[in-house]
Order: C-alpha cells, then sequence, then structure tokens
C-alpha cells in the first residue's frame, strides 16, 4: 500500500462546529489507485464547503471524511488502527487513569492525616539519606526543585518514615524548619513509627519513584528570557 513506516490511519484534520463536527484524512499519501477505493466516501473539502469559515479548526482543505463514514474509509483501505479501536484504547486508558487517581487522591489524604500530626525532631537531611533503606520523590519534585527551596521526599528507615517538605525559598519562613539542607534554607520534616500500611501509602502516591539524588540546576534547563 505504501513504503511508509507508520501506519496507514486516518486522523483528524480539521474540525467544523457548525456541520460536520470532526473530519478525518488519510496520515499519508498513498498512491492514486489504492485512494481510488475510498473516494466515494470522502469529500475534497474546500472553505466554501462549510457554513461559517470562522467556526472551523485545523485545514479545511483536501480529502475528508466525517465520523460516520470513516469505516467505509477504512475498510476499504484495509485499515487495521482502526478510530473504533483507538477510541476504545483511549477510553480504556482514561478510566485506568480515573481510577488511579482517586487511589492517588485517597491515599494522599490519609498521609495528610498521619503526617501533619506527627512529630517533628531536629535532623540533617544528608543523616537520613545516608541512613535510608529507600528514599521516594513523588514526580521527581525534590530532584528538579531542591535547588529552588522546593520539593517533597518519603525517607524510609527500619523504624521510621520521614516526609519532608522543602522550606527554602526566600519567601518561605526559615524559622519553623527542623531539618537541615546543607547549603540551603531547611525543610520541615515529619517523623512517624515505621508500618506497612504508611509504606504503602507511599508507594501509591509516589508511584514508588526511587529518589535519584540528581538535581537539575538551573543552567542545565536551558532558561532563557530571565524565566
Amino acid at each position: 500500500m505504501t513504503n511508509n513506516k507508520e501506519e496507514l490511519k486516518l486522523i483528524v484534520k480539521c474540525t467544523d462546529e457548525v456541520k460536520y463536527g470532526k473530519l478525518y484524512g488519510l496520515n499519508q499519501e498513498i498512491p492514486e489507485e489504492e485512494f481510488e477505493k475510498a473516494k466515494k466516501y470522502m469529500t475534497n473539502f474546500a472553505p466554501a464547503d462549510f457554513p461559517d469559515i470562522m467556526k472551523i479548526s485545523g485545514n479545511p482543505r483536501g480529502w475528508m471524511c466525517t465520523h460516520d463514514d470513516a469505516p467505509k474509509v477504512e475498510e476499504a483501505l484495509n485499515i487495521t488502527e482502526t478510530l473504533a479501536k483507538r477510541e476504545k484504547e483511549q477510553a480504556e486508558k482514561s478510566k485506568h487513569y480515573d481510577e488511579n487517581r482517586k487511589i492517588k487522591e485517597e491515599a494522599q489524604l490519609k498521609l495528610e492525616e498521619i503526617f501533619f500530626s506527627a512529630s517533628r525532631p531536629k535532623q540533617k537531611l544528608n543523616i537520613l539519606l545516608k541512613v535510608a533503606d529507600v528514599v521516594y520523590d513523588p514526580a521527581n519534585s525534590f530532584r528538579d526543585n531542591s535547588y529552588y527551596g522546593g520539593g517533597h521526599l518519603y525517607i524510609i528507615l527500619k523504624n521510621s518514615i520521614w516526609y519532608i517538605m522543602n522550606n527554602g525559598r526566600e519567601e518561605n519562613n526559615w524559622n519553623i524548619n527542623n531539618i537541615e539542607i546543607d547549603n540551603a534554607g531547611g525543610a520541615v520534616g515529619f517523623k512517624v513509627s515505621y508500618s506497612d500500611e504508611v509504606h504503602d501509602l507511599i508507594k501509591i502516591v509516589s508511584e514508588e519513584n526511587i529518589y535519584s539524588g540528581e538535581t537539575l540546576k538551573e543552567e542545565d534547563m536551558n532558561l532563557s528570557c530571565g524565566l
């Protein structure tokens, strides 16, 4: 059909809010003799074919089909990556994402209840990191933001678990910090006794993302315009 490595499929080329809705075109060119098989289910659109050109997004020109005619085009061209298949996969991904998000939100609420009434003894972060069994860095927040005084860590020790909230930004109140961080403003740390229940909650909210110890410096981030 084509030597293009990408699999042939229909993609959204244009969206008309007034009449047609989403219009689909092929993601690549194919030989004319092949395209002839699908032409009867498609229209060679031009801007004049739309009731209100101001309510169109995308390219209003070229061969496209409606969502209803898409299965006919796909059958004519033996397209296996059909819209129906991809829409089903996307719906399943969205459902899975929503379920995971709910589980993470519930776990986060439980952790907040546990840690924000916990003790806050003084300690040095480098000592906690040295003796930790494992350190979790949700969404790499500490790795990417510690340089700027932000980020969170969960530090798992044999007999205790610490929740570290970096509190080193200039606008932060450093007087409440009980965790010393070398060459930085410090952090607020909450300590609870170790339990598998708390550890499991942390695994959920952090997606078991282990702290790498690396930080992204400003000069490594290719920032421009003073941002």
